[in-house]
């Protein structure tokens, strides 16, 4: 970063203190700054940001080691422009960061699933911080999920992953992505607890279509039935009845409209 010198003085002057305070080892701090006091600001300011990552990213601290993290935080820190003010919003700058953190030399290179992680553990805070918008006047939380369409909890997310990101950990660092993607649905409970359910490819297909339509029940499992050809359709019926009463059991299914 280089000062503009067309600036008054002041507002020079706070460029060259924020800029060193992100990247101390390319702007050198303002000659009327103790190196005492800056170092003080940088640590501060620093250590906040760090400490507010690591509490939305703990499993991408651990898997990266010590070393890698904080370059990947100083990095993140030096290059990353932010779009929001808002301190609560800091780990969705570091996701949108982390896509291009390959363009910058002082940062190594990041294993393949970090990104596939990083939004793992980032959906938790967003599901958690979301606002409900239930209408509950217009749900019968009793209604009959085949006859009539499904509502879903608001404060919920669909993901669909390269990588095994509910199993990583230090111990298992997957080298490769997996053949074929794995579905998760995040959502928060009546408790207001975020919980997070494997689906497979059946259950994700059902509450994307009820996500994204208008539709009953028996609509988005004849669907599904035409798509996957399914050679017995009643079949297909009673057992996605099933399915539609357990999501319902475990708080994803609201109830049906009663418009």
């Amino acid at each position: 970063m280089t000062v503009p010198t067309g600036l008054p003085a002041f507002q020079q002057y706070q460029l060259q203190f924020t800029g060193h305070i992100r990247d101390p080892k390319n702007i050198t701090k303002p000659a009327r700054v103790a190196a005492n006091r800056m170092r003080v600001y940088r640590e501060i300011v620093y250590n906040n940001l760090e400490s507010s990552l690591a509490g939305c990213f703990p499993v991408c601290k651990k898997v990266l080691g010590k070393r890698l993290w904080h370059k990947l935080v100083r990095g993140f820190f030096a290059h990353h422009q932010s779009h929001s003010p808002l301190f609560r919003q800091i780990p969705e700058e570091f996701l949108a960061f982390l896509g291009r953190a390959h363009q910058f030399a002082d940062i190594p290179q990041l294993p393949g699933y970090l990104n596939n992680l990083a939004h793992y553990e980032w959906i938790e805070l967003a599901v958690s911080a979301a606002e409900p918008d239930n209408d509950w006047s217009r749900i019968d939380v009793h209604g009959d999920l085949l006859t009539g369409m499904p509502v879903l909890a608001t404060a919920m997310a669909l993901l669909s992953y390269d990588y095994p990101v509910q199993v990583i950990s230090p111990r298992f660092k997957p080298k490769l992505p997996l053949q074929q993607a794995v579905n998760l649905l995040v959502f928060r409970d009546a408790d207001d607890q975020v919980r997070f359910i494997e689906l497979n490819a059946l259950t994700a297909r059902l509450l994307s279509l009820l996500q994204a339509h208008d539709l009953t029940g028996r609509q988005a499992l004849q669907q599904i039935t035409e798509e996957i050809r399914h050679p017995d359709p009643e079949a297909m019926m009673k057992f996605g009845r099933a399915m539609l009463e357990d999501l319902r059991q475990q708080g994803v299914i609201l109830g049906v409209f009663d418009d």
